[in-house]
Order: C-alpha cells, then structure tokens, then sequence
C-alpha cells in the first residue's frame, strides 16, 4: 500500500462512525399467535410472559454436553432439575400495549446480560406464558403454558470493508417445544426453528397455544 493511499484510507475512517448494528446478529424473534385457531388473547393472555435461562454444561471446546444421571437423562431433565432448585436467569416481560405484547426478542445480550464469553448456544430457554389475573406472587408457583427453546446452533463471520469490521449471523437454527403442564409427563417432539436473515429483517417464529 503507498503511503498516499495509507494516509487517504486512513483519513477516511477517521471520519467513519461504525455501526455495526450487530447486537442482535445472533438473535431468535418469537411472535405469539394472535389471530386464527390455537391463538392468545393479547389483551388478557400476554400481559406478562417469563423467560428463562438455564447455563448448560460445556465440554473442553465449549459446546453444550449432558451430563446423565439416574435422574437426568434429557436436557429436560437437567432444566427441570435447575428450575426446581431456583438456578436459572429471570426476567419478567410486561407490556404496556397491545401492539407490542405479541412479540419475544433472545439474544446473546438481551433479555439478559452476556455473560462472558458465552452466547445463545450454550443456554437453554424457557418461554412461560402467565393470564393477566395472576398476581405477581403466583408467578412461580401457577401453571402454565411452557415453551422450551434449545438446541441452538451459531455460525457466523467478520466482515471488513477496511474501517470497520462487523460481524454477520451466516445460520441460526434452534428447537422449539412445548412443554407439558406438569413435570414429568412425556415431552412432546421438537419443531425445528430455521431464523437466518437474508436481508437483515427478524425471521419470527409463531408460538401458538
């Protein structure tokens, strides 16, 4: 490279503001049905939705293991085991709108906050949908309707235009499930979640009843 065309580059990204907007690169868009069979009541039904996150074991090159027990067989069940003990990341979503109770944002960085260095994939999440009358000391303890997302899988890749380089979501797939009311009762079979961006435009996933 000369040192013209250094200093011409160089006076260039001086005056580059990188955004990057990659915050969300890795992130699952989730809207719950509103409209048609097996759908919410917005105004009654997504006043309050709970979302979970459950740290699952890494092996040596830091992808999800399970580790089996008498007890423990299945992610399941290792979820189960941490949800009862009070292991796990909380956060209540409450809407002040109708217009914005149908949708669920994860990311590596919100709902909660990154963690050192792990991302989506080493967690498991869980989706608790909770009807408006329950009161806020119920919340743990009522039934409700479960969602269970797991099986995450990341690739991606940095790209660089010579003053910024921004990383790129390439495959995000996950497994949805929902789960039984009550512990312990079979685990219906997962429906595959495919939520790679062509065009940078969230891809949702339609939660239903």
């Amino acid at each position: 490279m000369s040192l013209g065309l250094g200093a011409l580059l160089a006076g260039c990204c001086a005056n580059t503001n990188c955004d990057c907007q990659d915050e969300r690169a890795d992130a699952f868009y989730f809207r719950f049905a509103t409209s048609g069979a097996d759908s919410f009541d917005a105004k009654t039904e997504l006043d309050t939705v709970l979302v979970k996150r459950f740290a699952l074991q890494l092996d040596a090159k830091g992808q999800p293991v399970l580790i089996k027990t008498k007890l423990i067989t299945t992610f399941e069940d290792y979820a189960d085991s941490l949800n009862a003990a009070g292991s796990f990341d909380l956060v209540t979503v409450v809407r002040a709108t109708a217009a914005r109770r149908d949708t669920i944002v994860v990311s590596n960085n919100f709902p909660f906050a990154q963690s050192s260095a792990r991302r989506l994939n080493a967690y498991l999440y869980r989706i608790e949908v909770r009807s408006a009358p329950y009161a806020p000391k119920h919340y743990l303890k009522v039934n409700s309707l479960r969602y269970e997302v797991k099986s995450i899988k990341l690739e991606g890749r940095f790209v660089g235009d010579g003053c910024c380089t921004c990383y790129r979501n390439t495959l995000k797939t996950a497994s949805l499930v929902k789960l039984p009311a009550v512990v312990g009762q079979p685990v219906p079979a997962s429906t595959a979640i495919t939520a790679t961006e062509t065009d940078k435009a969230p891809v949702y996933t339609t939660i239903t009843k």
